[in-house]
């Protein structure tokens, strides 16, 4: 059973309403419905309904002298009924169309404002992580240089503080690259890629991670392989990431199962965790960026991996209850590449 058979895609493509006028088979299949039912009501009529309203109609007009009354009623409630019956069928359709359309239009416009925002507010920390670069950059190259003019004069306790300042410089250094990294655009080199092979390197790759937090790790990899076109580099840093929160919800110890597979011309990533989990609310906003509940880090990492699995035409979908733990399915192509 596919545990996300009942689960809401979060992250999916923005499909607005075609110009091209109404689809002919939406027309077609509206038509046959219509018909359909339209039949089965007349037969409910014929079959329950109209022997005993005859029989009433026989019962209240009696005789030859109401023979004339009676075919005027039981014509007009045969009439009657078969209209308002098919009248209420058809109109509780169109407006059940109706009600989806709305609500698909209404998503596609709150995930465009949300695309929107998430544009604005890149290009600005973007800016401000372009102009800090560099100064940074000096910073760290005079405090190196200072590090190692003035080592012998420094005690113990004052190189400790030149090497914190090293390492701070180092850590805002990092901060900028990763904004940047969200903000610029991606180039994709899309190749045939071993999705256990990358899995693997993945975990060897937070080995040390694992070991220290106590989690027993499972992997249920395809044996009959699993291939893609994809841009390796780009799609293993969007897994090691999935990996490395996984990871860091289970500070006490738990279980990691990452399991993989293909159907047909999709393939799929689920990473399975049983750690601290989210509530609706967190889980509402996981792809939003500068959002974290983690002491330390930007929260730019589900919405970079959601941005590499969406450039790859896939979809990445998370479930998550607290206490209980998180599951996040990604699914991309296995034959086509990514979209332009």
């Amino acid at each position: 059973m596919n545990p996300f058979s009942q689960v809401p895609q979060i992250s999916q493509r923005i499909a607005f309403p075609s110009k091209r006028g109404l689809n002919p088979q939406v027309i077609i299949l509206f038509t046959l419905l219509t018909l359909v039912l339209t039949t089965t009501v007349i037969a409910a009529w014929e079959k329950v309904l109209r022997p005993p309203y005859y029989d009433w109609v026989a019962r209240h007009y009696p005789g030859l002298e109401n023979a004339e009354n009676r075919y005027k009623l039981e014509q007009r409630g045969e009439h009657f009924f078969i209209s308002i019956a098919v009248d209420l069928i058809v109109v509780s359709m169109l407006l059940a169309l109706i009600d989806r359309k709305q609500r698909k239009l209404a998503a596609a416009q709150e995930r465009l404002a949300q695309s929107e925002r998430v544009a604005i507010l890149g290009k600005v920390a973007a800016q401000v992580a372009h102009e800090v670069r560099n100064p940074l950059a000096g910073l760290l190259l005079y405090s190196m240089h200072l590090r190692s003019k003035v080592a012998a004069r420094f005690s113990e306790s004052d190189a400790q503080v030149m090497d914190k300042i090293i390492e701070t410089i180092n850590g805002l250094t990092s901060t900028t690259e990763q904004i940047l990294n969200f903000a610029r655009p991606l180039r994709l080199e899309i190749k045939r890629v071993d999705v256990n092979r990358m899995i693997t390197d993945v975990v060897q790759l937070l080995t040390a991670q694992i070991t220290a937090n106590r989690i027993e790790t499972a992997l249920v990899l395809d044996d009959s392989g699993v291939t893609g076109m994809l841009d390796e580099a780009s799609i293993r840093a969007a897994s090691l990431n999935l990996v490395l929160n996984a990871v860091q919800a289970m500070p006490d110890g738990g279980r990691l199962e990452i399991t993989t597979g293909s159907s047909g011309e999709k393939l799929w990533i689920l990473i399975s965790d049983t750690g601290s989990g989210m509530s609706a609310e967190e889980l509402k906003h996981i792809f939003e960026p500068f959002i974290t509940t983690k002491s330390r880090g930007l929260g730019l990492g589900m919405p970079y991996a959601q941005k590499i699995i969406e450039h790859h035409g896939g979809t990445i979908l998370v479930e998550s209850e607290p206490r209980v733990g998180t599951k996040v399915k990604i699914e991309l192509p296995a034959k086509r590449g990514a979209k332009q």
